[in-house]
């Protein structure tokens, strides 16, 4: 009798148990390698793969915190891969396993519906076909999460043949192809029994709801080629939104219920020993963006609010000076006057006892301890700073003892400070208190905005999708109340974009005041935009596809950071400040084969920004000639800075 393989160039199935809101699946999988796949409901296994992918606490903590998160500069955790920083362990004993068990449930799944003794009874001989289509759907995206982490993939893997890695472009056409085609044979007519609908924590295994998926899916497949294959691109992106048939309102979400404990469906974000403070990049994007007042949003905050034309308190000799970050050296001592309203529903600010988002398993507020500087000669005198309802993001780079400014900067000298003295992700996703997204109505609008910009038949304009797109967000968010004030604005945020998608006068230096925070009198400077030339994206700050990934980039977070990583790879959109240190970097870290303490002054380039993950050593180890021939397909060295395929790049 025909038993489970087990796949994935031997990492493999080390489990079918726990899975959730299903059946008894563990029962009849008491040893998943000699299973009779008889005995095996295809739903039951599509179900483990759902949960594998969610990742246990563990996992989630190592790939979507210390990696997709930090690349994507949601937060600034463990400086990992944003300076090309590699940990080999998270991948070859959490991610890569994690990611082969879903990709194994899943193929098991499609390899159940296709094997013709299954007995079936009831409704499953026309359910079963279904779910093999709701199978190859999911397995599209999950390669495209592995093969957007590392590049090329095994396409054969698990099929009972030696795996060979096929390039990226190889898998892309996989992908595309296989969405279009397991969409058309989906019966939308077929309903599911509530035993079955159980075992799909998405959709309760709705036929029409899947179909919306995979087109949706698809579309966001077809835009990451438009650097390489804008044709195809194109061509893919138009079919697949024929009829209107994609996720479009919230109620079509593609979301898990997420908990705050220790299994596969437990929220990335909720290690209480995690600090994910706010980056300086996700600082300077939310400030001012909209125009909409902190105190029109949250009036107790008044007293903690900075006039608009006001930057903080310069600590020079504590704060970097070589990045281009137009905020460096400004340590923000309150609130700016306008935030997008976003922000205080994303971010828990530090002391902030009123916060609908307060977390409270992480720590308050220590002035004694952590609310200080330390001066500059080393005396035991410090200067205190007030990080109570303050607004700032941790400056990218490395904080390590090589760097004497740093050291000397006692507001972000280890977990505790970070949390303490940094906005942090709120109570939402810290405690799991929302569902974990897996594609929102948002994204549907944003690419069908930028397809629009591209002169593609989408039958809408650009204006009108990027306008829905951002309705959905505030909707998700809970401030709807302030969309059509923040849609017809023209503030510049911090890196000049603007709201209003008419609006795309470039931004001009301005006239803004400081304090000197080591004599306390108030100057005046000249704030400058960053130069729009010298950006990855090199053309502006303030055309429409600036404002629309700008959009998209706040509207995907938390929980679609991969995918905010690889607009940002793509596009060079939204602004990213390069890493700072006073030294050359030391350490296993990627971007020193190119980064240098003056990089920053020539611009930026994409050898200064993470590309990719390595794969693990467990793979080196177990398929030396797979691996050399991954290798060779990917292009490049098996480093964090070799670029994807479709990649913009050098």
């Amino acid at each position: 009798m025909k038993t489970i393989n087990k796949l994935f160039l031997g990492l493999g199935l080390i489990g079918l148990s726990g899975l959730y809101a299903c059946s008894d699946f563990d029962e009849v999988n008491t040893d998943p390698s000699k299973t009779p796949i008889t005995s095996v409901k295809p739903q039951y296994a599509l179900n483990q793969s759902i949960g594998k992918s969610m990742m246990d606490p563990s996992t989630g903590e190592r790939v979507v915190v210390y990696n997709w998160g930090d690349a994507a500069r949601l937060v600034a955790d463990k400086r990992h891969l944003i300076v090309g920083s590699y940990v080999d362990d998270y991948m070859t004993s959490f991610y890569y396993p994690c990611i082969s068990e879903a990709l194994t449930a899943v193929t098991l799944a499609i390899e159940v519906t296709e094997n013709e003794d299954i007995p079936k009874s009831g409704n499953e001989d026309k359910f079963y076909p279904n779910v093999k289509q709701f199978a190859r759907i999911w397995r599209a995206y999950l390669i495209s999460q592995f093969t957007d982490s590392f590049g090329p993939y095994a396409l054969n893997a698990g099929i009972g043949e030696n795996p060979t890695f096929n390039s990226v472009e190889e898998v892309y056409d996989f992908m595309l192809a296989e969405l279009k085609d397991a969409a058309s044979q989906i019966d939308t007519s077929v309903t599911p029994t509530d035993d079955q609908a159980k075992c799909d924590p998405f959709y309760g295994y709705n036929a029409q709801n899947w179909v919306k998926y995979a087109n949706s899916l698809r579309m966001r497949l077809a835009m990451r080629l438009t650097n390489v294959k804008p044709d195809v691109a194109r061509q893919e992106f138009e079919d697949a939104i024929k009829g209107g048939n994609y996720i479009a309102t919230l109620a079509d979400m593609q979301a898990v219920t997420q908990n705050d404990g220790w299994n596969d469906y437990t929220g990335p974000y909720t290690r209480t020993y995690n600090q994910q403070a706010l980056t300086s990049a996700m600082s300077n994007i939310l400030t001012n963006l909209g125009g909409v007042s902190v105190i029109s949003q949250r009036s107790d905050l008044q007293q903690y609010v900075k006039p608009a034309n006001y930057l903080g308190v310069k600590y020079e000799k504590h704060f970097l000076a070589n990045t281009d970050n137009p905020t460096k050296q400004m340590w923000m001592d309150g609130l700016p006057q306008n935030l997008d309203p976003r922000a205080l529903k994303l971010f828990y600010l530090p002391g902030d006892e009123n916060a609908e988002n307060k977390v409270t398993n992480r720590g308050t507020p220590d002035k004694d301890k952590y609310s200080g500087l330390i001066n500059p000669d080393n005396s035991k005198d410090t200067i205190r700073v007030n990080a109570v309802c303050a607004w700032n993001g941790i400056p990218a780079g490395v904080i390590t003892s090589f760097s004497p400014s740093m050291v000397n900067n006692l507001l972000w000298s280890g977990n505790a400070a970070r949390i303490t003295n940094f906005p942090i992700l709120g109570a939402a996703a810290a405690n799991a208190t929302e569902k974990q997204i897996f594609f929102g109505p948002w994204e549907t609008y944003f690419l069908l905005a930028e397809a629009a910009l591209y002169g593609w038949n989408v039958g809408t304009t650009a204006q009108a999708a990027y306008e829905t797109g951002v309705r959905l967000s505030f909707e998700r968010f809970g401030v709807s109340e302030f969309a059509d004030e923040y849609l017809t604005s023209e503030a510049y945020n911090r890196v000049g974009t603007s709201v209003k998608f008419t609006h795309t006068a470039e931004p001009t230096s301005m006239q803004m005041t400081y304090v000197d925070g080591y004599t306390n009198e108030t100057k005046s400077v000249t704030y400058q935009y960053p130069t729009a030339s010298k950006t990855l994206y090199g053309k502006a700050l303030n055309d429409e596809l600036s404002k629309i990934i700008t959009q998209k980039y706040i509207a995907q977070m938390p929980y679609l950071v991969l995918e905010c990583w690889s607009d940002y790879r793509r596009l060079g959109l939204p602004f990213f400040d390069m890493i700072a240190n006073e030294n050359v970097l030391s350490g296993d870290y990627d971007v020193k084969a190119y980064w240098t303490p003056t990089s920053w002054e020539s611009g930026q380039s994409w050898k200064y920004f993470p590309q990719r993950m390595r794969y693990p050593s467990s793979l080196r180890n177990a398929d030396p000639e797979g691996y050399a021939h991954a290798l060779e397909v990917l292009g490049g060295d098996d480093t964090t800075m070799t670029p994807l395929w479709w990649a913009k790049h050098d």
